[in-house]
């Protein structure tokens, strides 16, 4: 988390009190194609949490901002779907509020996106690492072919480990324990029951069975 002074953005925000800033908001906001004004009033959103109530005035006062400018960046904000404004009852009074669902949904998916993005470009890097070589393009499109048929990045990981352990570098051999696994239901690592001792015959048996194609 980052803590901004007042003082350090006095033109922006005047508030008698620290901001707290999510990392995440200051590294991807502008992936969300929001602009420095509907930054500012995100943080001033997700710092008072506990009160979001729809008062355009009371923003516009707390923020120093003109009570149209806040209109106006609170109309762009509902357009992206970032925010929305729901009706809720208090004391008896149906009030207007500011609820930030939509904007908590979409970085939950752009952080699983982007953490599985940079899975993806580093497990071909791990690849060539264990077998101490580049790999070649008939090898990436392997490693490609298997995450396109939702084989997860860590059985992959641990289809290479048992590769290396049994000191085969090639990927007809892990394609063939993916295979396998993939037979006996396996999703992740943990799923794996490990041998004490492998069959050799069984290990001959999947050099000769090309799953992806069938």
């Amino acid at each position: 988390m980052i803590v901004i002074n007042k003082n350090i953005i006095d033109d922006l925000i005047k508030v008698n009190s620290n901001y707290i800033i999510p990392d995440y908001l200051v590294k991807y906001y502008s992936d969300f194609d929001i602009n420095i004004d509907e930054l500012i009033l995100l943080v001033y959103f997700l710092n008072n949490k506990s009160n979001l109530s729809f008062d355009i005035n009371k923003i516009s006062e707390e923020l120093h901002m003109d009570a149209a400018k806040v209109l106006e960046i609170i109309s762009s904000l509902l357009e992206k779907n970032i925010i929305s404004i729901e009706v809720k009852k208090n004391n008896g009074i149906m009030e207007e509020f500011v609820s930030l669902e939509l904007f908590y949904e979409k970085i939950k998916v752009y952080l699983v996106d982007n953490k599985q993005n940079n899975d993806f470009s580093d497990i071909y890097s791990i690849f060539e690492q264990e077998f101490g070589r580049t790999l070649s393009p008939t090898e990436y499109e392997t490693i490609t072919n298997w995450i396109e048929c939702n084989i997860s990045i860590d059985l992959i990981k641990a289809a290479l480990k048992e590769a290396v352990l049994n000191g085969v570098n090639s990927l007809r051999y892990i394609d063939k324990i993916l295979f396998e696994w993939n037979k006996k239901g396996y999703k992740n690592p943990s799923d794996i029951v490990r041998k004490e001792s492998k069959d050799d015959d069984y290990i001959e048996e999947l050099y000769d069975y090309d799953w992806l194609n069938n």
